[in-house]
């Protein structure tokens, strides 16, 4: 009886260290970055675009007179490859810098499939370099 309560004994305590190494850590609720293109416009303003692992994407601009989130919105596709993504924009900065739905006109000039080519990709006439 005392063999079987050490096997048991044993067998459990296997069970709780098997239960403990499977539990794993997925609070992390912030999405990946996927890829990361820059780009500059013909005035000087700096572009970063960031695609995530959720499909969503943000586009931040700095220029000598404003600095902040310029547009966001959703993708399909692989950003980090070389191939046609489909981009959607859902929120582009307004005159003021605060991010405002797309207008319909603009909406649809800017929802549309990309091609990424030797690491390149062009929005809104501003070539991003993947970085």
């Amino acid at each position: 009886m005392k063999k079987l309560a050490k096997i048991m004994a044993v067998f459990a305590a296997i069970m709780m260290a098997l239960a403990f190494a499977g539990c794993n850590n997925d609070d992390d609720d912030d999405p990946s970055t996927v890829a990361v293109y820059n780009g500059t416009d013909e005035d000087g303003a700096e572009y970063v675009l960031t695609f995530y692992d959720d499909n969503t994407l943000v586009a931040v601009m700095k220029s000598s007179d404003w600095s902040g989130t310029g547009m966001t919105g959703t993708y399909t596709g692989d950003p980090s490859k070389d191939e046609t993504i489909a981009i959607t924009v859902n929120k582009l900065a307004d005159e003021n810098g605060k991010l405002a739905d797309v207008p319909a006109d603009a909406k649809e000039y800017l929802d549309d499939d990309y091609e990424i080519k030797d690491g390149k990709i062009t929005i809104m006439d501003i070539e991003f370099a993947r970085q």
